[in-house]
């Protein structure tokens, strides 16, 4: 299992497994080793064993007496059942207690072990090996959403596969679980599995939300539960525009809001189109202040001109451009 990581993040891990297979660090000395804290992190599994097409949550924390471990790089590493080296799988950040989770979903019997590559002030450590068994003939059950970010108002679909040793289960009732941070899982709808074993709910959340898929066991087939996926709901936006004059430059600003607040420290983009045309040109992008607010000094056009504010979105809010105004020249 690999996962697609920044630049950085690839080079922290390169470093995290080389710390763990005793490559020595370049630049590090006995003596530096010496004087920085020790560290220890622990790791623990969920589960221990899951069905095929399950997952599980591996888990550790960083310790190190009398300094901070929050923020610090977390690498988890693999080794698949019959292989002879140890793989990256990801890296994630401690939170403030020092604690780190990673989900997990192996094909095949697992491994894991969780390295932290140290830095000028804490020795690196590393952690116990825990394994993850995949259970041999049981009923597996996979999930994954058309779209893990939606904006408010719009439907995402849920989907899966129920098999037994490979072979699709059709004419098999499945439930959609849901559940939002900080509540429990409820059961949300229920399907039957077609004759592929396919099963898929239509699902719009009023805000991100999380869902599984459940198969209870009966008289022939033991029970399954899928991994999870999260559907991202993303708040709309939206954005103001004016213009106004003064010695021989434009000033254009406007406000950026979602949710009902004002949202700070996001991109916005000026684009300006020449007065008949229908082409827009990216002029500047400004982050907005702690009020959303955000402005572009430009040179007075020498033509009629239009501009425009364009916000592209993220993980939280969806994108919104402004309307529009006009610079007239006399």
């Amino acid at each position: 299992m690999t996962s697609s990581l920044p630049r950085r993040a690839a080079a922290v891990m390169a470093v995290a497994v080389a710390a763990f297979s005793g490559v020595a660090l370049i630049g590090a000395t006995s003596a530096s080793a010496a004087q920085r804290a020790h560290t220890s992190l622990s790791i623990r599994t969920a589960k221990n064993a899951i069905n095929p097409g399950g997952g599980d949550t591996i888990s550790g924390t960083l310790r190190a007496p009398h300094h901070h471990t929050n923020g610090h790089n977390i690498t988890l590493l693999e080794k698949a059942s019959g292989a002879t080296t140890w793989s990256t799988d990801a890296t994630h950040r401690t939170n403030r207690r020092g604690f780190v989770a990673f989900q997990v979903s192996p094909a095949a019997t697992t491994r894991y072990r969780l390295v932290f590559a140290g830095n000028k002030g804490q020795q690196r450590s590393h952690s116990g090996v825990v394994q993850v068994r995949v259970r041999a003939d049981a009923t597996s059950l996979t999930i994954s959403a058309a779209s893990t970010s939606i904006t408010a108002g719009q439907t995402d679909t849920i989907s899966g596969v129920l098999s037994v040793n490979g072979t699709p289960l059709a004419g098999d009732t499945v439930h959609l679980l849901g559940k939002r941070n900080g509540h429990g899982w409820t059961k949300r709808q229920s399907a039957v599995t077609a004759s592929d074993g396919s099963v898929s709910f239509t699902v719009k959340p009023g805000g991100t939300n999380h869902y599984a898929l459940a198969f209870y066991k009966n008289a022939t087939n033991s029970g399954a539960r899928s991994a999870t996926v999260t559907v991202h709901v993303r708040k709309t936006s939206s954005l103001s525009i004016r213009a106004r004059s003064n010695h021989g430059k434009e000033f254009i600003s406007g406000d950026l809001r979602g949710g009902g607040h004002a949202l700070a420290h996001r991109n916005v983009t000026l684009q300006d189109e020449a007065f008949g045309t229908s082409t827009w040109t990216t002029v500047a992008t400004k982050a907005t202040g702690h009020g959303g607010a955000v402005s572009f000094s430009v040179p007075a056009p020498t033509a009629n001109e239009n501009y425009q504010l364009v916000f592209s979105g993220g993980g939280q809010f969806s994108g919104c451009q402004s309307g529009v105004v006009t610079v007239n020249v006399v």
